[in-house]
């Protein structure tokens, strides 16, 4: 057969293989009425799509203003002039303002309502939809730090989300009244939205995360909750932890670990390990007692740091300085000796006079002072020879070795306690030191320089006095009186006072950076210390690093007995003990025993989850444990707001459902 080109009824040419051109013809006419191509639309299809779409839309915008949306409009066609002119929206400036608000009051219900009439389906879902924004928006602002904060929260929420919602809908029923109803039906689903919430979000870590301890099973999610809880009731960030935590290294503390970092809260959370029983507490219990059995060391160079001991004493200290002083003085004085001029020892002779002139004849025996400086008047004056005159001393090196054997015995009755006799003994040295001044100008400044040495030796015992005795708003004014050598001295002398207090607690667990933090303490250290705010700030983590061994390891017996059952017990034996109580038809223990069997698990503290937070509480890096515990805490907080907020949407309306 031929092939044809023939010309079909939509004005394009085909090639037909027919006999002849009429059968082609015959062939392309029998297809009927061709398109003229391009695209087809179902008219009705999209009629309906955009029907649907903008009650959708209205739905959304009644939704998002609370119902406020007419309202809206209202202003728009009063200050704009915005009205429907032909089915179409257009201006129209006709009326008084109060006019044009009116009118465009009534044509958005309209709208509204014709949407909800046609579309009710499109319409509800965009009101839902609408309805959520702003509770979501409001979400971060409903959490709670407990379950009942959260429903307060969230329930005043609602309460001014019901009220709005209620007066935009009033559409001519009374505002008060609709407001009123709206916020109490409100003040319900916000109540009762975390609640739902909670109690779904309990079913799912039962699901998903306490059923699989069971098998024994360790939960990270349940450790990471724990510790973020305990950061929580902190009242820190995990940025303030990390900067303790850093601060300790620093200081040479790196025993300060995130249990004591947290506070009380991590205290109790260590004592809920230990308590427990099992590996986790036992290995917490380890860490604890060898972290206290250092303590002493620890302190006691802390105070050798701070008060400048460097590993002497201040008997050392002070046989050092005596032996500077006697070089020095042995030099200083041979210098003296090469210019010195007779010794005039009137003054010195006038000072024994005065005391003991009273008895000269009388028979009278003095006291032992008397007796001391009779003594030393015979060393320095002679009685009159036949020539009726008398002769006195007047060598320089004569009448300082006088001066200085009254010195000693100074010292001697100073250490005896017999402070008349020093004190009168002292007159004289005041005399002969005036006198030996007046010899020689040399001498004048050895005796300054000894003078000096003196002061800064007996600075140590002054310092070691002011550590055991005497009010700290007495002894740092003192101490600030000081020339700079006294000063080290005195802080020699204070802190090994301290560290001879710190050898006398023999105890193990004796707290030995308490004492230091007394009010007395701290003061003199302010003012003593090289470096007051370290000195400070180790004691404190001292005594923080005490206080959470104290609280995980103290406790009574009682509680040591109970965490001990219960790790024999575990979870197989209260099931056994329900079976028990089942087969004797007590339902009641068998409930009782259940519960103790899965509170455990529902807790997250399956022995493998426990052991998770005990290696969290004794990490030294604060960031690698807190950093992802504060996320996944925040981001499932964030979530459960956010279902929160959309769940008191259709609470609210089923609410008002129910009311109508």
């Amino acid at each position: 057969m031929a092939i044809f080109e023939v010309q079909g009824p939509d004005g394009k040419t085909y090639e037909v293989e027919a006999p002849s051109m009429e059968a082609a013809a015959e062939a392309i006419n029998s297809f009927g009425p061709m398109s003229a191509g391009g695209v087809s639309t179902d008219s009705e299809g999209v009629s309906e799509f955009t029907r649907k779409g903008g009650a959708m839309l209205n739905g959304i915008h009644n939704g998002i203003s609370f119902g406020f949306g007419d309202n809206l409009q209202g202003v728009k066609s009063a200050l704009l002039g915005q009205s429907l002119v032909d089915g179409a929206w257009g201006t129209d400036w006709s009326g008084s303002m109060g006019e044009r608000y009116q009118r465009g009051v009534d044509q958005a219900r309209a709208i509204y309502a014709k949407s909800q009439e046609v579309e009710p389906g499109a319409y509800s879902g965009g009101n839902f939809l609408g309805a959520s924004i702003p509770a979501v928006a409001s979400a971060p602002f409903t959490g709670g730090g407990s379950l009942l904060g959260t429903m307060a929260r969230s329930g005043a929420m609602g309460m001014a989300e019901g009220s709005l919602q209620g007066a935009g809908n009033a559409d001519g029923r009374g505002i008060v009244g609709e407001t009123i109803k709206g916020g109490l039906i409100g003040l319900g689903a916000g109540v009762a939205a975390p609640a739902a919430i909670g109690g779904a979000t309990m079913g799912k870590r039962l699901l998903f995360e306490g059923a699989p301890q069971i098998f024994g099973k360790a939960s990270q999610t349940k450790a990471n909750r724990a510790i973020a809880d305990a950061l929580m009731r902190s009242g820190k960030t995990a940025a303030d932890i990390d900067a303790a935590m850093a601060a300790a290294v620093r200081a040479g503390q790196p025993e300060f670990r995130l249990m004591d970092a947290l506070g009380l809260p991590g205290q109790r959370a260590a004592n809920g390990l230990t308590r427990a029983g099992g590996d986790p507490g036992q290995e917490i219990s380890e860490f604890l007692a060898t972290r206290q059995s250092g303590q002493g060391e620890r302190v006691g160079a802390f105070v050798e740091d701070a008060f400048d001991v460097k590993g002497t004493t201040a008997a050392k200290t002070q046989q050092g300085l005596l032996d500077a002083r006697s070089t020095a003085a042995d030099a200083a004085y041979d210098a003296a000796r090469g210019n010195a001029a007779p010794v005039d020892v009137r003054g010195a002779l006038g000072v024994i006079d005065a005391r003991t002139g009273g008895m000269a004849g009388s028979g009278v025996t003095g006291d032992g002072i008397d007796a001391k400086l009779l003594g030393y008047r015979d060393r320095l004056a002679a009685q009159p020879g036949p020539d009726g005159v008398m002769r006195e001393l007047s060598d320089f090196d004569r009448v300082l070795g006088v001066k200085q054997a009254i010195q000693d015995d100074i010292g001697a009755a100073v250490r005896a306690g017999r402070n008349n006799e020093a004190r009168e003994l002292g007159k004289l040295v005041k005399e002969l030191d005036a006198a030996l001044e007046g010899s020689s100008d040399m001498y004048r400044t050895a005796n300054d320089g000894f003078r000096s040495a003196s002061k800064v030796i007996d600075a140590v015992d002054e310092g070691a006095m002011m550590a055991t005795r005497g009010r700290a708003a007495d002894n740092v004014p003192r101490f600030g009186a000081m020339s700079a050598a006294e000063q080290g001295a005195a802080r020699t002398g204070y802190g090994d006072r301290l560290l001879a207090q710190l050898e006398t607690m023999a105890s193990p667990t004796s707290n030995r950076a308490k004492p230091l933090l007394s009010p007395k303490r701290a003061m003199e250290a302010d003012a003593m210390a090289t470096d007051p705010r370290l000195y400070s700030d180790r004691m404190g983590r001292e005594n923080t690093m005490w206080e959470t061994q104290n609280r995980a390891l103290g406790g009574s017996r009682t509680a040591d007995n109970l965490a001990d059952q219960g790790a024999m017990d575990g979870i197989s034996g209260e099931v056994m003990q329900a079976g028990k109580a089942a087969a004797n038809l007590q339902f009641g223990d068998m409930v009782s025993k259940v519960a103790r069997a899965l509170g455990p698990i529902l807790k997250g503290q399956n022995e493998p989850t426990r052991m998770l937070i005990a290696q969290a509480l004794m990490s030294s890096d604060a960031g690698k444990v807190l950093v992802p515990a504060a996320a996944q805490t925040a981001k499932s907080a964030n979530v459960r707001r956010i279902l929160e907020a959309l769940l008191r949407q259709p609470m609210r309306e089923g609410g008002e459902g129910l009311v109508q």
